[in-house]
């Protein structure tokens, strides 16, 4: 029997009982779907970031220290104060390096604006106003006293009245010290909408973090730093220089824990790190979604099952006629994998749709997962021939004597 024979014997039998087709490729469908939704939604939220990114990309370095856990996979941050003033002035001496800011937490409480408050939500940080000079305030200007404050657009979108340049907050830290500042501009939200509301405060008088450094004097140390190259094109001679001087002359090197490790990252380095979570994501979605093609896969073989035992007088008779043992595993193996792309072809077709409706409620970018979908294909094919080989197997081996007398 040719393969074309196979073929349309299978598909007479898959359309002579389509309610229990349908019910069968159901479990591959909803895998298959499953796989595809996620992988759009995931595509999607990457170039959303990663094209917020790239858009404004500038010559800035960001310092900061992290260590691997004990427990668990990834990075965790350290939010230890190193990086010295001392340490602050030699990286300004770096060739290519245009300025370096500190950045520094501190134990904001609530923030006022006329009457309305807010608790516990705005990140407050100390650093210096260089870090706004180079383009990224949409509105006024950096800070020029210890009265003034520049906000992010989280935190000029957080109150009823939009907050702008010369409006008044007054700030209440964690001590129960209060101070009142005036909005001397506004800056870009970072990563879109991802970022939290934050504001940013002179070093002095806010930030009084000292530590005890190894030359024996007591200095302001901050846990992380934000430098700028002075162009594009002096990034990467600038960053090896940066983490050649943290890795063996700097007091951050004799301060940080032997576990830490002290990271100098570009925007560049951030993407990849960031498309490396999201792979990792990927790969445990994609385990999960495996689950439901499993149990598609067992729907499929019980199914055909039961077609060998309804089919056994059939069986008979092809072999009467000199139908092969390999002929019929063809056609039962046939059969199975039709049911198999039939589920992995309307699981992608179904999986791209609701991709399609979620990445347009979020506003994200349509992104086709060519590869996965060639992926879920490929998986239902095989799934098709898994939980089709014990079935075939049974069915070439039924003695065609006793199915013929087998009602």
């Amino acid at each position: 029997m040719n393969l074309r024979e196979s073929l349309r014997i299978s598909w007479r039998s898959i359309r002579s009982h389509k309610l229990r087709s349908t019910l069968t490729t159901l479990g591959v469908i909803i895998g298959v779907a499953a796989v595809i939704t996620f992988m759009v939604l995931g595509s999607g939220f990457s170039q959303s970031i990663v094209g917020d990114i790239e858009a404004d990309q500038e010559p800035v370095m960001t310092v900061h220290t992290q260590t691997e856990p004990e427990d668990g996979f990834g990075i965790m941050p350290v939010d230890t104060p190193i990086y010295t003033e001392t340490d602050i002035e030699e990286l300004e001496e770096v060739d290519g390096i245009e300025f370096v800011a500190p950045d520094g937490s501190l134990d904001l409480v609530q923030t006022s604006a006329d009457d309305e408050q807010v608790t516990g939500v705005i990140d407050a940080h100390a650093t210096t106003a260089d870090r706004f000079e180079h383009g990224s305030l949409v509105d006024g200007e950096t800070f020029s006293g210890d009265d003034e404050v520049v906000i992010n657009e989280q935190t000029s979108q957080l109150f009823e009245e939009n907050l702008s340049t010369d409006d008044e907050l007054t700030l209440t830290f964690e001590d129960g010290e209060s101070t009142t500042v005036t909005v001397s501009g506004v800056v870009e939200a970072e990563l879109g909408d991802q970022m939290p509301p934050q504001l940013f405060l002179p070093v002095d008088p806010y930030y009084t973090t000292t530590v005890e450094t190894p030359d024996g004097d007591e200095e302001r140390a901050y846990p992380s730093l934000e430098m700028r190259a002075e162009s594009i094109d002096d990034v990467d001679d600038a960053q090896n220089s940066v983490i050649d001087y943290l890795e063996s002359d700097s007091h951050a090197a004799e301060l940080k824990q032997s576990d830490d490790e002290i990271q100098v990252q570009t925007v560049e380095d951030a993407i990849d790190q960031f498309m490396d979570l999201v792979d990792q994501l990927t790969v445990f979605i994609g385990a999960v979604a495996g689950i439901a093609l499993v149990v598609g896969s067992i729907g499929i073989a019980n199914i055909m099952i039961v077609s060998v035992t309804e089919r056994t007088r059939e069986i008979g008779i092809m072999k009467a006629v000199g139908a092969t043992k390999r002929d019929v595993m063809q056609l039962f193996l046939v059969e199975s994998v039709i049911l198999g792309m039939i589920g992995a072809l309307v699981g992608v077709g179904l999986g791209l749709a609701i991709g399609y409706l979620g990445v347009n409620f979020l506003e994200w970018p349509m992104a086709y997962p060519i590869d996965w979908i060639g992926i879920a294909i490929a998986m239902g094919v095989g799934v098709g021939v898994v939980s089709g080989l014990y079935p075939a197997w049974r069915a070439a081996r039924v003695d065609p004597i006793e199915a013929l007398r087998h009602e």
